[in-house]
């Protein structure tokens, strides 16, 4: 069965267990998500984009359980399990069924849109408070996260160089579609006046352990806030990167973070990012990470830039 035929089957409400009142399908550039009443089933689509390769399904079947098991860590309850998109007697394609496997989905509950940080701060109900709240979060989840040599070796500066440099180059054909000339060449030069700055220190820090197997894509609209539960449940992040432990374990912890500061950067709220990173490097005590913030904030902005491309 051809991948679109797939989609347009599972959006009747005969594909689901329980067969829902409403079903929303959103796509991202990696992943097809079906919204049904308390549920969401997630697919993976069958592309390779370079930095990452869904083409064969075996992987695909891999990185959803890789999915569920690195996002339990900062959302524990939220992702279900795996489970299969299989024949069924009508012989259409169903979401749990029992029949020939087609394709493999996360089950996750459903969590409400205008709980995440995003809708919050558009809608006025966020405080300076709840970030130096997340600060303190996302600190002790990186004191808790897995390290070790294998995940060290991602934090090494031939790793950060490369990856750096791999965004540029798979930007580079968006050149004059979302970014001139000119900007993409003092990025390029920019990025490696700052390599050459930090490649001691990065390179220290991955041999002192600060290189963690962390969440990889840590920006407003993958962190929930639910204030009215007890930590660590008040906040909860999603969609950390399954498909790629080099992106999700690059270079050390301070790249994590500065996703979200990047985001509240672009978002107009630079105050409620130093309130962040204050909170985080006062939970953490790593005062040496500061001088990688405005490095990794530029990284994460190029990742941002290059994915919106795309």
């Amino acid at each position: 069965m051809e991948f679109q035929q797939l989609i347009s089957a599972l959006e009747r409400p005969e594909a689901y267990p329980e067969p829902p009142r409403h079903i929303e399908v959103r796509h991202t550039h990696i992943s097809v998500v079906f919204l049904a009443d308390g549920n969401v089933y997630k697919i993976k689509k069958p592309v390779n984009l370079g930095f990452l390769d869904f083409s064969d399904p075996k992987d695909r079947e891999f990185f959803c359980h890789e999915e569920v098991r690195l996002n339990s860590r900062m959302a524990p309850g939220v992702y279900l399990g795996v489970v299969p998109v299989a024949l069924g007697a009508d012989g259409l394609p169903h979401f749990e069924g029992e029949g020939e496997v087609l394709h493999w989905a996360v089950k996750m509950k459903r969590l409400p849109d205008e709980a995440t940080l995003s809708e919050q701060m558009r809608a006025g109900k966020l405080s300076g408070e709840t970030f130096t709240a997340l600060g303190r979060r996302i600190a002790a989840f990186h004191a808790e996260a897995e390290t070790g040599d294998e995940i060290a070796q991602y934090g090494r500066f031939d790793n950060i160089a490369f990856v750096s440099r791999e965004n540029f180059e798979q930007a580079e054909p968006h050149i004059g579609v979302t970014l001139t000339r000119a900007v993409w060449e003092r990025l390029v030069a920019g990025n490696e006046r700052q390599l050459a700055r930090f490649r001691e220190l990065i390179n220290r820090r991955a041999r002192s352990g600060m290189t963690r197997e962390t969440h990889g894509d840590l920006h407003l609209d993958h962190v929930y806030y639910f204030p009215e539960k007890e930590p660590p449940h008040d906040l909860v992040a999603l969609d950390c990167i399954e498909f790629s432990p080099a992106y999700r374990c690059t270079g050390c912890v301070v790249n994590d973070m500065a996703f979200m500061c990047m985001d509240l950067i672009f978002r107009g709220k630079g105050d409620w990012m130093t309130l962040f990173a204050d909170s985080y490097f006062a939970a953490t005590g790593d005062e040496e990470g500061r001088a990688l913030v405005p490095f990794y904030i530029s990284y994460r902005a190029a990742v941002r830039g290059k994915v919106e491309g795309m």
